[in-house]
């Protein structure tokens, strides 16, 4: 073809420039997990480093199970309130002796075990919207091998019938307590305001069917979670541990 017929083509039909394609805002990617890659930038979130201190032989699931325990206690003196008790929690389904519950509690040979088709669910209810500046998850392909959750999606909103999207979480090697923040939600403080959030268990290792979850907890950014009507009931009591126990469920 010729200039000639080239430029009659562009009056009728003008070139486009198309923009330079523009990298997918932080907050839409994945957030990929792998706890075994002990130089990953995000190593911060990961709250026991069991792949580092340990050789592969010396692997044992009461090996991970302890180090539940210490990673709860790691995230429980973080200077942060823990609000998980505050929630009402309601899963898509649970199989008869693994409820809800067993994820809110302290013992890790406990875990919430899912009894239904995928996607599997777990709405969290708040009476009012809440600031939360951390949401931590126990997770241990080790231990669960194919009950391991391997793609999750959060949603946040004030009810389930606005919550919107807002982060897929691949889980690919994780032996530990991995913690997520909310900065790229809100830089200025780092908070996700809620009243509702919904996580969702898309897949799971190994093409396995149900799902186990051996702890999972939310922690508000410290006093900031008390109100003003409720600093008269409170006036005198300063300590993380007092407010963290100060609601009823």
């Amino acid at each position: 073809m010729n200039q000639s017929a080239l430029r009659r083509i562009e009056q009728i039909v003008p070139r486009v420039n198309l923009a330079e394609p523009r990298e997918k805002p932080l907050r839409d990617r994945p957030l990929v997990l792998d706890d075994s890659q002990p130089n990953a930038p995000d190593r911060h979130r990961y709250v026991t480093d069991l792949n580092v201190e340990y050789h592969e032989e010396d692997l044992s699931a009461d090996l991970f199970l302890a180090k539940y325990t210490q990673g709860l206690h790691a995230l429980e003196n973080q200077g942060y309130v823990d609000i998980t008790s505050l929630a009402y929690w309601k899963p898509s389904s649970f199989k008869a002796g693994y409820p809800i519950e067993n994820a809110l509690d302290d013992n890790p040979a406990t875990f919430w075990q899912s009894d239904g088709s995928q996607p599997h669910t777990i709405d969290v209810f708040f009476s009012k919207r809440v600031d939360i500046i951390q949401l931590a998850m126990y997770f241990s392909l080790f231990v669960d091998e194919s009950y391991t959750s391997e793609t999750l999606r959060i949603y946040a909103g004030h009810s389930p019938s606005d919550a919107t999207y807002y982060k897929t979480l691949e889980v690919r090697n994780v032996n530990g307590w991995v913690k997520f923040t909310f900065e790229d939600n809100r830089p200025s403080d780092g908070l996700l305001k809620c009243q509702f959030l919904r996580i969702e268990v898309v897949t799971n290792h190994e093409n396995g069917k149900d799902t186990h979850l051996r702890g999972i907890r939310m922690f508000g950014p410290g006093e900031s979670l008390v109100n003003i009507a409720d600093a008269a009931i409170f006036e005198g009591f300063h300590s993380i541990e007092f407010l963290s126990q100060s609601r009823i469920r």
